[in-house]
């Protein structure tokens, strides 16, 4: 027997949606048996290469999802060096080991590795890692790039401080002292000159949030809020011309395309907030502003990283974290840092 829905008037389409979606939430667990083709482990090898640094690598191993996960080391692990095709030598592990979390209380250990040849900008450098029972994987950057010159100036929008007594103490605040709160927003306009006229160039502008700075025994901790950046191609110095369709990405990762020989100009409208003790010297307090030139591969590294964190999982397709290393996982990649340490507005504008 068919029987008709009807739909009193008193009942909105709003009041039907959740009528629909509770009734697929209803749901019976059912046991799928995996059919697939189940793969062996690989090594994994992640390194950021720098010109004038020295080389570091971290050297793990990958696991099945149905097996139980393990991404320790391989005991009998051999990480090899080589630069421009040339060997260089053996990597050495780190005396102190390395933890990363994972998550609810989960910390692995990862062995790092470290040689203290330093390549310089232009070189090729590749990393090989071998273990009994698994492929040899090796992966190799583009040739380092070059540092990226830059200008930058500020224009404080808004600044404002008072006083509190914290409840309970606070590191470094001596009892019954008062803590200064200073907050407020400026505009921050950095110019990029292209390094390399005729080359498609990566670059990303970043800014730790978490920044640090230390006086003595005591850490000051500086939380910022960023509005969306304004971002423009240099046609002269003075000149910002607005780009809606450049080639950008989250946390401010871009190519040249739009501005290959001239200049490019960001504007970030930022607000901060620290809470600081009187006496502090507000001069030591300044923040760092990277600008990053990346190599291709890590260009598209962050590029598939940003897309999958943005991709609503339950519902879209996954995304296939970019890899360059051959016979297995992992990135070696390449970067030039210029960083620029800027100080904060803590005293009130003139």
């Amino acid at each position: 027997m068919l029987r008709r829905l009807r739909v009193k008037p008193a009942m909105t389409v709003y009041g039907l949606f959740l009528v629909t979606i509770s009734c697929l939430l209803v749901s019976c667990e059912k046991e799928i048996e995996f059919n697939g083709e189940q793969s062996d482990p690989r090594l994994v090898i992640n390194s950021l290469v720098g010109p004038g640094q020295r080389v570091e690598a971290c050297v793990s191993k990958s696991y099945f999802f149905l097996d139980t996960s393990d991404t320790s080391t391989p005991e009998d692990v051999v990480v090899s060096l080589y630069v421009n095709d040339n060997l260089v030598g053996e990597m050495t592990p780190f005396v102190d080991t390395v933890w990363e979390y994972y998550g609810m209380d989960d910390y692995r250990l990862i062995t790092s590795f470290y040689n203290d040849y330093c390549p310089q900008e232009g070189d090729v450098v590749k990393i090989k890692a071998s273990a009994n029972g698994f492929e040899d994987a090796e992966g190799e950057t583009s040739p380092l790039p070059n540092a990226v010159d830059f200008q930058y100036d500020m224009e404080v929008l808004e600044w404002h401080a008072d006083h509190y007594f914290p409840y309970f103490s606070e590191s470094g605040v001596p009892e019954g002292d008062s803590v200064l709160h200073i907050d407020g927003s400026l505009e921050l306009s950095i110019k990029i000159t292209d390094p390399n006229p005729g080359k498609l160039d990566y670059f990303r502008l970043i800014q730790d949030k978490r920044q640090r700075n230390d006086k003595g025994d005591n850490w000051y901790y500086i939380s910022f809020d960023y509005d969306d950046p304004i971002f423009g191609v240099g046609v002269t110095e003075n000149d910002i011309i607005d780009v809606s369709d450049l080639d950008t990405r989250p946390e401010g990762v871009f190519t040249d395309v739009l501005f290959d020989g001239t200049s490019y100009r960001i504007k970030l409208k930022i607000g901060f907030d620290i809470n600081i003790e009187d006496d502090v010297d507000l001069d030591v307090i300044r923040v760092p502003f990277l600008v990053e030139h990346l190599t291709r591969e890590y260009y598209l590294y962050l590029n598939t990283c940003d897309q999958g964190d943005m991709a609503l999982q339950i519902w879209a397709e996954p995304i296939q974290t970019y890899s360059n290393v051959t016979h297995g996982y992992g990135i070696v990649a390449g970067w030039a840092v210029d960083t620029l340490w800027m100080p904060l507005p803590l005293t009130q504008p003139e």
